[in-house]
C-alpha cells in the first residue's frame, strides 16, 4: 500500500487507500477513495490530488477511467471520470460535480496507467473467453473475456439479463482459470435512462477464489434496463 502524504480536497488519511501494482512500463492504479462534497478544499479544487510518499515508476501518465459512485438503496448510481499521474508522487482525478448535492462520493480505482510521452512496446497478455457455470440464480446472454498478465487480470462482463428469483438471492457465478488470483468488489453496471445526466445504475459484486457474486440489494430495475457490464483491471495476488 502507498503512503499518502497529502491531498487537496479535505479528505482524512483512512480516506484514500491506492495499492498500485507496478513495473517501468505500467502502473495498475487499484484502491478506493472517499470524497466529502461539503469540504471548502473539494470546492476549489479543479482537480483531486494525492500525494504519495513512494514512486510510480512511469512518471507522468496518460489518462485512464475510474467509476465514481454514489451508492445508496434509492439512487445507487455510477458514471466515470478520468484519473492520470501529473509526476512520479502525484495521482490527480477529475472531481464529478453531478453528485456533489449527496455530500459524498466514492472513486473506484481499478485501471491500468501508461507513462506519457514515451513510446512503448508492451507484449500483451494472454486474452481469452472465459468458461463459466452459473451456481446461483439465472443469467442470459453472458460472455466473459479476460486479459491474464502475471501482474493482473482485465476482466470484462455482458449479460443480457439477470435473474435473482423470488427471494432476491445473489447470483454467484464460477469462473474457470482464475481461481485465486484476484480478489475485490466491483459494480455491474446497467442503464435503463440514456438521457440520465448523473450516469447508470449499478448491482454491487465481489470476486474471490474464482466466484463472482452479484448482490440485488433494494435495486429495482426497469423493463428498458440495457446490457449489464463491467470492466475492470485488478493487481494479480
Amino acid at each position: 500500500m502507498f503512503t499518502v502524504i497529502s491531498n487537496n480536497f479535505g479528505a482524512s488519511e483512512s480516506d484514500i487507500i491506492l495499492m498500485p501494482k507496478q513495473t517501468n512500463d505500467y502502473a495498475v492504479l487499484f484502491g478506493q477513495i472517499n470524497v466529502t462534497t461539503t469540504a471548502e478544499e473539494y470546492r476549489r479544487a479543479p482537480f483531486l490530488e494525492v500525494t504519495v510518499e513512494e514512486d510510480f515508476l512511469i512518471g507522468k501518465s496518460r489518462e485512464a477511467a475510474v467509476y465514481v459512485i454514489r451508492g445508496n438503496a434509492e439512487t445507487h448510481e455510477i458514471t466515470i471520470t478520468e484519473a492520470f499521474l501529473k509526476d512520479k508522487n502525484t495521482l490527480r482525478i477529475r472531481p464529478f460535480h453531478g453528485y456533489d448535492a449527496a455530500g459524498s462520493y466514492v472513486i473506484f480505482l481499478m485501471c491500468l496507467l501508461t507513462p506519457a510521452n514515451r513510446k512503448l512496446t508492451m507484449t500483451p497478455g494472454t486474452r481469452k473467453l472465459l468458461n463459466y457455470s452459473v451456481t446461483q440464480g439465472a443469467v442470459t446472454g453472458l460472455e466473459l473475456y479476460a486479459v491474464l498478465d502475471t501482474n493482473y487480470v482485465e476482466l470484462v462482463f455482458k449479460a443480457e439479463t439477470l435473474d435473482f428469483g423470488e427471494d432476491a438471492a445473489p447470483i454467484k457465478i464460477s469462473i474457470e482459470g482464475l481461481g485465486s488470483m484476484v480478489r475485490c468488489n466491483l459494480p455491474v453496471c446497467f442503464s435503463g435512462n440514456s438521457s440520465s445526466q448523473t450516469g447508470s445504475k449499478f448491482y454491487s459484486a465481489d470476486i474471490g477464489d474464482g466466484v463472482l457474486t452479484i448482490e440485488k440489494g433494494d435495486i429495482t430495475e426497469a423493463s428498458s434496463a440495457s446490457y449489464k457490464f463491467f470492466k475492470v483491471v485488478i493487481p494479480t495476488k
